[in-house]
């Protein structure tokens, strides 16, 4: 080392001339700042990958409990309860605890996603994995990825496995032997590997039983909170009023 160094200086070369040329000079780009301990810039990585798989983009990631207006729902009590267990819904994912899903029903407009949205940006926080789709968009996946050869099968896998899987608008999606069964499979391999979900639609109990059948809708019953979401009026129509976009 003394040689070379001494061989650089003759030469007028600067002794870090054939270092390479580092994404994170901290750690070398080896993600580790020594055993054990990460580098920030891995941490960094890790939360983009997980941003990117998570299907969350745009205004959805606005979508926060700082800005869920409680004000727009006529019973604060009832509406306060559901943000905290909302909140405790969040703490067991980040540290692993068995509970039950979170189901949210009720009209258009009373505030479904942006509750969910809220949870799941905030559990990404935690460098946690989410997946939030639709579900004919969940369904039109599952469909390529198993029958037309696209993509990688390991994203079969991210489905069952995924910290936080958020189905929104089921009910939505057209009625068909194939979506019952593949909505049955998420919801038992789900539940047998005790994997966060929450489930956004605009049927309650009794349509949903009529819907999807006593299979489904009795898995939705054992494994997941339910939980009304209710508003005099759409609250984007109730914003809109206000001047608020």
């Amino acid at each position: 080392i003394k040689e070379k160094e001494l061989i650089l200086e003759a030469e007028g070369i600067s002794p870090d001339y054939f270092e390479p040329d580092w994404n994170c000079k901290k750690c070398c780009d080896r993600g580790y700042i020594e055993p054990g301990v990460t580098c920030s810039c891995f941490s960094k990585e890790k939360s983009n990958i997980l941003l990117e798989r998570s299907g969350l983009v745009g205004e959805m990631l606005d979508k926060t409990f700082s800005n869920f207006d409680l004000s727009y729902y006529s019973d604060a009590h009832s509406i306060q309860k559901k943000v905290q267990r909302a909140m405790e819904f969040i703490n067991n994912i980040q540290q692993g605890n068995k509970q039950k899903n979170i189901y949210l029903f009720g009209e258009v407009g009373t505030g479904k996603t942006h509750l969910s949205l809220a949870i799941a940006n905030q559990v990404l926080r935690y460098d946690k994995s989410v997946i939030y789709k639709r579900i004919d968009d969940l369904l039109e996946i599952i469909i390529e990825l198993k029958y037309e050869d696209k993509g990688n099968k390991e994203q079969l896998e991210i489905l069952k496995t995924v910290d936080l899987l958020v189905i929104d608008d089921l009910g939505a999606e057209k009625n068909s032997a194939f979506a019952l069964n593949q909505i049955r499979i998420i919801l038992e391999e789900r539940a047998n590997m005790n994997k966060a979900m929450i489930i956004n639609s605009n049927l309650d109990l009794n349509e949903l039983q009529k819907y999807y059948g006593p299979r489904i809708a009795d898995r939705i019953i054992e494994n997941f909170d339910i939980y009304e979401l209710k508003t005099e009026e759409s609250i984007r129509v109730l914003k809109k009023k206000e001047g608020i976009n």
